[in-house]
């Protein structure tokens, strides 16, 4: 299968109440009727997260909050590095192709039905190696919240929409499945990304 990437070209700790609610919009969907035929998947990343893989957010509200979010990576929600967001692009693909499989729906590069997936935004819990390569101050063992929003369309070759699936999910308080200390680059992403592979699946099936 192939994957689509769409790429244009000193601790910080962020961390919000325990009583604080997590940021989402629950899963939604439009998709009507089960797909019998079989789906190619499409995964790209949103012009504004592709932008961001080597610069700060275009929007200062889009930066986080403090003065050191004017020009870090990890506190301004930048400098992610082509490599760690076509990681992301990987696994969002992986995910979808498992639990496709589990739902009996099949894949194929050749399919008259396309899912075009898109990871609209994605926020990690500690720093890229870009960012740390970026900031000789930053640690990795600075740590904040995150999450990732998708969306997706099913379509025809011709163009004809089948019905969209979208997903957002972003901690806004300290990790609830365990200590910040167990939690790797991306963790909150994946777990945004992983129920809205799981949803999408039940979705078409």
């Amino acid at each position: 299968m192939r994957r689509t990437a769409l790429i244009l070209a000193s601790t910080a700790l962020i961390l919000a109440p325990m009583s604080a609610v997590a940021k989402s919009r629950g899963f939604d969907s439009t998709i009507s009727a089960p797909v019998q035929a079989p789906v190619k998947i499409e995964v790209v990343l949103s012009e504004q997260l592709a932008y961001r893989a080597n610069n700060l957010p275009k929007k200062m509200s889009e930066r986080g909050s403090g003065i050191r979010s004017l020009r870090s990576g990890f506190s301004g929600n930048g400098f992610y590095g082509d490599r760690a967001l076509n990681s992301l692009v990987d696994e969002v693909y992986e995910e979808l192709n498992r639990d496709f499989a589990k739902k009996g729906i099949l894949v194929s590069d050749d399919a008259d039905i396309v899912l075009r997936v898109t990871l609209e935004d994605a926020k990690n819990n500690r720093p890229t190696f870009e960012q740390l390569s970026r900031e000789p101050s930053l640690s990795f063992q600075s740590f904040g919240t995150g999450g990732a929003e998708l969306s997706g369309e099913l379509l025809r070759l011709s163009g004809e929409s089948l019905g969209t699936v979208s997903y957002k999910w972003f901690e806004t308080g300290i990790d609830q499945f365990g200590s910040p200390q167990a939690n790797g680059i991306w963790s909150d992403a994946h777990r945004a990304i992983s129920r809205f592979s799981n949803q999408t699946a039940k979705s078409l099936s």
